[in-house]
């Protein structure tokens, strides 16, 4: 099996998870990815081989958007070299910039093409791919609109989260309840961080974990004793299982995370991510009441202070939010997936 893509952790973490269940069922599993992506670090980590590839945004001026189709167009005949090497019974195509190359070079070998969406709103990448899939699997039922007979199958999401022990986790990571959690995906937020910092910053009756992203770590200080500024947290199913309330941006993998542990939430979707997905991500949560909603411009100290306590003060509703958090979790989607890819490379 080859699965490409990757670029952040919203699109390299699901298909490890895809990854783990195909090994898991005795296939060989190998990664292309782009040597800048998050990719290249996690896959081999998890034990994967990864050929990288060579690839930049198109985007900037002329020159630069000149470069970045080269370097498609060369990563093209680079992933031919690498189904011709690997001989993949079927490609996987998750996102990300090393997505489309992969499955451009699948289709003109003959390789079987599955495709895996994960936002609510498919980006450019992936819906130019789609033409060239055999099918495409979506975990929110809004991206079928876009995508033509697309297949619902939910978020491939890591095992650990499922069934995490809130006092285990309280225990190991030495926490005193009760924890909010505040998180912006792994390449951060740097207004929800600057706001966080701000508003916990004179002391609080509650534990405040604050995963800052490598960005914006450096950036970030506070002098309350209750307040642990964190640069990444490769366990952050400990921290989701050990809070009783999580704030967080609206990407795909993080609300899938959220709700396998089953926490209330208020999310801040990233105002500026492709087709306004995290604002549609954000929504099918909400409107299920399994969350609550904060978008970017309204987020300051004062108000993300005042959300928190007032959810903190009312037990009812958020550990009605968490029920219906729970409800939305896909514990299955990445052993359907697995399944497909098994399916379409004609192993089961």
């Amino acid at each position: 099996m080859l699965i490409a893509g990757g670029g952040t952790g919203g699109h390299a973490i699901p298909a490890l998870c895809v990854a783990s269940s195909l090994r898991a069922m005795g296939a060989d599993v190998h990664f292309v990815g782009a040597r800048s992506g998050i990719e290249a670090t996690l896959v081999p980590d998890a034990g994967f081989p990864l050929h990288p590839l060579n690839l930049t945004a198109f985007a900037g001026n002329p020159l630069a958007r000149a470069r970045a189709a080269a370097l498609f167009l060369r990563a093209i005949h680079t992933c031919r070299r690498i189904i011709q090497k690997v001989e993949p019974g079927v490609v996987l195509g998750v996102g990300g910039y090393a997505s489309a190359p992969a499955v451009a070079a699948a289709r003109t070998l003959g390789v079987p093409t599955l495709l895996h969406e994960q936002n609510s709103v498919p980006g450019r990448v992936n819906r130019a791919a789609a033409r060239m899939t055999r099918e495409t699997l979506v975990t929110f039922p809004r991206a079928a609109e876009y995508l033509r007979g697309a297949r619902t199958v939910g978020m491939p999401t890591r095992e650990e989260l499922f069934g995490a022990s809130r006092e285990e986790a309280l225990r190991g990571l030495g926490l005193e309840p009760p924890v909010v959690l505040i998180f912006g995906g792994s390449g951060g937020a740097l207004k929800l961080n600057l706001a966080a910092v701000e508003a916990f910053r004179g002391g609080t009756p509650y534990t405040v974990v604050q995963v800052a992203g490598r960005r914006d770590f450096g950036r970030l200080s506070t002098e309350n004793p209750r307040h642990v500024i964190l640069e990444y947290a490769d366990d952050i199913w400990r921290y989701l299982a050990a809070a009783d309330l999580v704030v967080s941006r609206a990407g795909a993998g993080s609300l899938f995370d959220i709700a396998a542990v089953g926490r209330a939430a208020v999310l801040v979707p990233f105002p500026f991510a492709t087709g306004d997905h995290q604002a549609h991500n954000a929504r099918y949560f909400t409107e299920k009441g399994a969350a609550g909603l904060m978008m970017d411009a309204e987020v300051t100290a004062d108000s993300l202070k005042r959300r928190v306590e007032e959810l903190l003060d009312d037990d009812e509703r958020r550990e009605a939010m968490a029920r219906g958090m729970a409800a939305l979790a896909t514990p299955w989607a990445a052993d359907e997936v697995a399944g497909r890819l098994l399916s379409a490379a004609g192993k089961e």
